[in-house]
């Protein structure tokens, strides 16, 4: 047995369509300063990986490096293999120490760039008022 559809009520009243109107001028504001401050984080994020991306790669470069020294100066001065052991255990420590901070130094990057990026925000709105 079909049933009927409910009809649909698509006219507005007046007082809904004063509504939007007066409503409508402050939502492109607001939508523009919704877009900038995802922008600011948006941004903010980029350069923060991009922190902690260079210093992985700087830091895995001076293990690499340190590393590499040790084995080839304790390979040329036939160190003790615990003196060796030891050595790379100072090296791999320092290591670890570098790499630990890495997300510190991102996080404070990142709030840093959005404070700053606020910062400059803000003498134009006193300008626009």
């Amino acid at each position: 047995m079909p049933t009927a559809a409910p009809k649909r009520n698509t006219a507005k009243t007046s007082t809904q369509a004063g509504e939007s109107s007066t409503s409508n001028g402050r939502h492109p504001d607001a939508l523009r300063e919704f877009f900038v401050q995802a922008t600011r984080v948006q941004l903010a994020t980029l350069t923060s990986l991009s922190k902690f991306v260079v210093g992985w790669a700087q830091s895995a470069d001076r293990y690499a490096q340190a590393i590499s020294d040790e084995l080839l100066g304790g390979a040329a001065d036939e160190t003790a293999p615990r003196e060796l052991v030891g050595r790379l255990a100072v090296v791999s420590s320092r290591h670890l120490r570098e790499i630990t901070g890495l997300p510190t130094e991102a996080v404070s990057h990142f709030n840093s760039e959005l404070a700053k990026r606020a910062k400059r925000r803000q003498p134009a709105r006193r300008r626009a008022a």
